[in-house]
């Protein structure tokens, strides 16, 4: 069968409650599941004649989850202004002018990119998910799909509530499970609280998540608060949002109130390091977070905000900026980071039981990095281990050289097995092109932050 497979000889980071580490370990794979976790001798006797994945110099982990993504094709074009600009005069005429056949085109270059730099699960939040679907069907990625639901004017041109059931109805679960529809709520000047407390007696109906933007603006914080005299996260709590199964993307600008809120709830986030770099939002207090055992992932955010889906390279990120901002370089230690890249992400999306560690009967989402490299050198194991420390430090999405979803193999040596990645840049090139041009007639002359709308 083509998902039984023995990865042997490879160093392998079980991101296991212990985070135990194989040298020269072996990964069993049977019938798209981990059967076996152990030493490669034992495990290459044990099952001669399994079809073998040699990963000699190698490094086997978990399959990378990316905890908030936004498929999209305007890479490069939408630079250098704050959020709520640059939502205004790129992101949102955008979206105005997109049609179905140019979102399947960015859905399949993001999955395409994802998978090439070893991400095997995307929470995604994006417009015509039906064809986010069939991409991701197509390229055998894992998504977790949440369509930008908007509903106050001006932004009635997102999607529905409506459109979003029906996406649930249609293709929750579809694709041997791989495939999931959650409830995507834009944010909460685009939203009314109708459509939040709409969004949770859906959610309870149909058990599925919730996700949507916690706030990355320090000008939109305040003005909300000032607003409703109450910080964002007691909004989302006040109209019933919060609870194991909803992710708060960014969370950058955080007060002790809503941190307690979000521990008492269970309510995940989704840390976005480098979007909030890009556009200068602020540093999520992480380490805070994390101290009161809020669970969180790793998201690159959109290529249109990062430029990037490589969640190595995001993962550098996450401990540098923690360490900053508390100038004490003791902060975040790598094997944090790694936890938060795969288990802490599938916790958020309710997955844990089925990925995220490489354990005896999860779904074998693996990805292996090729370490024979000259910035992965040396490779060192036993006192002077450094494995992880590289992982997470010199590690990019250009080292991946193996990727198993389902215990499918879709990417070896670097390339996409299961698409034509020069026909998805394609296809992509000729979308964005046709976009852009339909764009113009959206872009606003003049800019209104959001808020004086509330």
């Amino acid at each position: 069968m083509d998902n039984n497979y023995l990865i042997t000889g490879g160093t392998v980071l079980t991101v296991n409650s212990t985070n135990e580490i194989w040298h020269d370990g072996a990964v069993v794979v049977e019938n798209g599941r981990i059967r076996e976790v152990g030493p490669s001798a034992e495990l290459e006797a044990k099952y001669s004649g399994m079809p073998v994945i040699d990963a000699k110099g190698k490094v086997v982990l978990p399959g990378i989850v990316n905890l908030h993504l936004h498929s999209g094709l305007i890479r490069g074009t939408a630079e250098d202004m704050p959020v709520f600009e640059w939502l205004a005069k790129h992101v949102d005429p955008k979206h105005r002018a997109l049609t179905e056949e140019e979102a399947y085109a960015a859905s399949m270059l993001c999955y395409a990119e994802s998978l090439l730099s070893g991400t095997t699960t995307v929470l995604d939040m994006y417009r015509y998910m039906h064809r986010s679907a069939d991409a991701a069907e197509q390229l055998g990625m894992r998504a977790v799909l949440s369509p930008y639901v908007a509903d106050a004017p001006p932004y009635l041109y997102f999607e529905t509530l409506e459109n979003n059931v029906r996406l649930i109805e249609e293709r929750n679960n579809t694709a041997n499970g791989r495939i999931q529809v959650w409830i995507g709520l834009e944010h909460l000047a685009y939203c009314t609280p109708e459509a939040y407390r709409q969004a949770a007696d859906y959610a309870e109906r149909y058990n599925v998540g919730i996700h949507t933007h916690g706030e990355e603006s320090q000008q939109m914080a305040r003005d909300l608060h000032e607003k409703f005299g109450v910080w964002p996260v007691e909004l989302f709590h006040q109209r019933g949002i919060l609870g194991p199964r909803t992710v708060l993307a960014h969370c950058v600008w955080m007060e002790e109130v809503e941190l307690e809120l979000m521990a008492r709830t269970g309510t995940s986030a989704a840390h976005c390091p480098i979007s909030n770099l890009k556009l200068a939002s602020g540093i999520s207090p992480i380490t805070s977070m994390l101290e009161r055992g809020i669970n969180v992932g790793i998201g690159t955010d959109g290529v249109k905000e990062n430029n990037s889906l490589d969640m190595l390279e995001e993962m550098k990120f996450v401990p540098l900026l923690q360490k900053v901002r508390h100038l004490d370089a003791t902060v975040m230690k790598a094997e944090e980071v790694l936890r938060m890249a795969t288990i802490g992400g599938a916790k958020a999306l309710g997955l844990d039981r089925e990925i995220g560690s490489l354990e005896a009967g999860k779904k074998a989402d693996i990805t292996i990095l090729d370490y024979r490299k000259p910035h992965l050198t040396p490779f060192l194991t036993g006192k002077y281990d450094n494995v992880v420390s590289n992982l997470v430090y010199s590690a990019s999405g250009s080292d991946v050289d193996t990727v198993l979803v389902d215990g499918k193999v879709l990417v070896r040596g670097k390339q996409l097995l299961s698409g034509d990645t020069d026909r998805i840049m394609d296809h992509a090139q000729q979308a964005v092109e046709q976009l852009l041009l339909r764009r113009e007639a959206f872009i606003p002359k003049d800019f209104i932050f959001p808020s004086s709308r509330l």
